[in-house]
């Protein structure tokens, strides 16, 4: 099955398309992760697994060149030692091992060109006729129970005879990859077929048991994000990572047989606009439009436009935050290059569908621009993080969702953690915010009105009401020492919203209308 996408593949790439895309260079159906999350740089790394296979993999296939067993486990660390070469050359680490029945105090080493070799200590050099051997930055030894059973002079390639080889905080599938890329310390990379990367990555950034036709969105545009950003990260000697900076992969954890599913349901499948691959960016709720790419980045893009969502799923992520004066002077003061004074208020400028465009800070002595997807990110230092979403408007008073102005007056009450409807005299119902209700048999007076508690549907915020956020463009600012946001989404909101895509499957369309529908002008095909 994982051969079918690799003659595909390269049968387009005769086609010679234009673009950054993977067209422009062979691609075998495998890529490098590098397992940036917890093996970048390490003083050292443990493999778990008792049986390995050590080897090379070319041409995507991994060519096994010898066997080590353990009672234990392996640990990889950077070799510092000294060490002298006896003269022979073997063509596999089986002949190498096979060896040292005659040179017991030697030690197999793949050579920097791939062949094998024997080291021995300095002290055992002159029996042997070794030749002393300068260091190499590259150098790894692995050990088990307290003994070097091999040395690298290159970046050594390895798996568990299962398959799945065992890091002790994740396992993997494919080959790992140990080496010294800077010199120092050791980073793992996984070498793996691009259909079981997704089968990780798509439960990672998608829960599995949302609809088939959701996940199955989910696992094209996660496999055309990948062929489009392949090789971001060639200065690290690895095409993409396992963080969020490309998509999160965990290994074989995450994986689940109805994402898997979906994964080779769409093998092949790619989303291109004028025959590129696009960059097929998603977020968890755009809440209720998407994002013109260049309202949150720089660039403008055909196929990253804003849409209307025909259904942004429930909950729509609303959310509320409260930040204050303090908390952007100290913002300021980390920022060298800003000297405002003191802020006074802030003011956000806001497109026609309720994004934030601009936040721009008024200070005593001048003001303090923050444009797209930096609106998000600009409060990252404080407690709560970044905002979820570009996706906001101040409120006055107490955070909390506004009554409609044409409803009447009912009691009032100062709550927050939960909220309540309560019935207008006209007969029109008001979602209200409360908060320790003080009550021992249920009930709420509420004036003339008694709720019971079953009636009151509670929820835990942030759940919102049916109703979006009242459209509001053009410029909204602040006022007093504590600024109330008020905003629905989580993330960029550009491209696919993962929410949304998730109430499209459930109302009836299946993966390709919903991906064209979060994607402007493109066609899913295979390649």
């Amino acid at each position: 099955m994982f051969k079918r996408i690799v003659f595909v593949l390269l049968c387009f790439a005769l086609v010679g398309v234009g673009g950054r895309s993977l067209f422009a260079m062979e691609f075998d159906g495998f890529l490098r992760v590098g397992l940036e999350q917890y093996f970048l740089e390490r003083p050292h790394i443990n493999v778990y697994s008792q049986g390995l296979e050590v080897g090379m993999f070319e041409s995507g296939h991994f060519h096994s060149m010898g066997v080590l067993g353990t009672s234990g486990h392996f640990t990889a660390r950077p070799s510092y030692a000294q060490f002298a070469q006896i003269p022979m050359v073997f063509a596999t680490l089986f002949e190498a091992q096979a060896a040292l029945v005659y040179l017991p105090n030697a030690i197999p080493a793949q050579l920097a060109d791939r062949m094998w070799g024997l080291f021995v200590s300095p002290e055992y050099a002159y029996l042997m006729s070794a030749i002393p051997i300068e260091h190499n930055t590259r150098r790894i030894e692995l050990s088990t129970n307290g003994e070097i059973v091999l040395i690298s002079e290159y970046n050594l390639q390895l798996r568990d005879f299962s398959g799945i080889t065992d890091l002790g905080v994740r396992q993997y599938r494919g080959v790992i990859e140990l080496s010294r890329f800077r010199g120092e310390n050791i980073t793992a990379v996984n070498i793996i077929h691009m259909d079981e990367y997704l089968i990780s990555v798509v439960p990672s950034e998608m829960p599995a048991l949302w609809h088939i036709e959701a996940v199955r969105a989910q696992a094209v545009a996660a496999r055309t994000f990948t062929l489009h950003r392949r090789n971001a990260w060639a200065g690290r000697n690895y095409d993409l990572c396992d963080t969020v900076f490309s998509q999160v992969y965990s290994g074989v954890a995450r994986e689940h047989p109805n994402s898997t599913q979906a994964v080779f349901d769409t093998t092949g499948l790619v989303i291109l606009h004028e025959g590129r691959l696009i960059e097929a960016v998603y977020s968890s709720c755009a809440g209720g439009f998407t994002a013109n790419s260049e309202d949150v980045w720089v660039t403008a893009l055909p196929f990253l436009r804003s849409v209307q969502e025909i259904h942004t799923g429930s909950p729509n992520l609303y959310w509320s935050r409260t930040i204050t004066l303090s908390q952007i002077n100290q913002i300021l003061a980390n920022n060298p290059n800003v000297n405002i004074g003191h802020a006074t208020h802030i003011e956000l400028v806001k497109n026609d569908h309720g994004r934030v465009l601009q936040l721009i800070v008024h200070g005593q002595t001048g003001t303090h621009t923050v444009r797209g997807d930096n609106v998000r990110v600009f409060f990252a230092s404080t407690p709560e993080g970044s905002l979820r979403s570009q996706m906001f408007t101040i409120v006055d008073g107490t955070a909390g969702w506004q009554a409609a102005p044409d409803v009447p007056d009912e009691p009032q009450i100062e709550l927050e953690d939960y909220y309540i409807y309560i019935i207008g005299a006209d007969g029109k119902k008001v979602r209200k915010a409360v908060k320790n209700l003080a009550s021992t048999n249920g009930d709420v007076d509420l004036g003339h009105v008694i709720f019971g508690a079953h009636q009151m549907g509670f929820l835990p915020m942030p759940t919102a009401p049916e109703a979006p956020l009242q459209r509001q463009s053009g410029r909204v600012l602040s006022n007093g020492y504590h600024i109330h946001l008020e905003g629905r989404g989580w993330g960029h909101g550009v491209g696919m919203s993962q929410h949304g895509a998730r109430a499209m499957a459930e109302a009836g369309y299946n993966f390709k209308q919903i991906l064209m529908f979060y994607y402007t002008g493109v066609e899913i095909t295979y390649i």
